[in-house]
């Protein structure tokens, strides 16, 4: 095993034509004579796959995709589906093939393309990039959410700045205060509270400081009505 226990011999299987070599464990008979071969000492999985234990390991093996066998496996993928030939032959979808009546595909090695217009090459994906470009699609739209964000934030923060500089170069104006009184009327703007001027006179009540107030005499007997007889 490798540095991880998904590391070879785990891995994805070897499409071979014929039976599998006797190192190796026959994991299915996908189409014809061609079978999917795994190391020994590995069990059979889902989808082409040779794990470490008989749980299954697709799951983990999606998330870095490698053959079986690194040093003489490549390792292709096609709709979806990983699997590996040998590093001296070549992948294909052969065409032209008929299951239950229907027109399908198969996948399978050779040491060239077998002539057919059905047939078609396929080219092996280096371990690392098979992928990357999920990744790279993850941190393209991760990139535009955020750059979106701070966009928008700044737009925000613009016409709050323009609307708070409105409002601090507006003019205030008290409807109270009349205008200059030498101000024409008609620019006066509807303003109709005028106060009195600051110099207007006001007139009081003439008084003399000689004049005395009388007060009738201290000893003046005051007289009362006669009391009405008892009767």
């Amino acid at each position: 095993m490798g540095d991880s226990v998904y590391d070879p011999p785990a891995g994805y299987a070897l499409r071979k034509n014929g039976t599998c070599g006797a190192d190796q464990e026959t994991c299915g008979n996908p189409w014809n004579d061609w079978h999917n071969c795994c190391p020994k000492g590995t069990h059979c999985g889902e989808h082409n796959t040779c794990c470490p234990r008989e749980a299954g390991c697709e799951q983990f093996l999606v998330e870095d995709p490698h053959c079986a066998n690194n040093k003489t496996w490549d390792l292709y993928k096609t709709e979806g589906n990983f699997f590996c030939c040998l590093s001296t032959s070549s992948a294909y979808l052969a065409g032209g093939l008929w299951y239950n009546g229907s027109s399908t595909t198969g996948i399978a090695c050779a040491d060239g393309i077998p002539d057919g217009e059905e047939n078609e090459a396929l080219y092996p994906v280096a371990r690392g990039t098979a992928t990357q470009s999920s990744s790279t699609n993850t941190g393209a739209i991760a990139g535009g959410v955020v750059g979106g964000c701070a966009g928008l934030a700044l737009i925000i923060a613009l016409v709050w700045f323009l609307m708070r500089r409105r409002r601090q170069q507006a003019p205030a104006t008290d409807p109270l205060m009349s205008p200059d009184p030498s101000t024409p009327a008609q620019d006066k703007k509807g303003v109709y509270g005028f106060e009195l001027d600051n110099n207007a006179m006001r007139a009081e009540l003439q008084g003399n400081p000689s004049t005395m107030a009388h007060e009738l005499p201290p000893d003046t007997v005051r007289q009362e009505l006669p009391a009405s007889p008892v009767r």
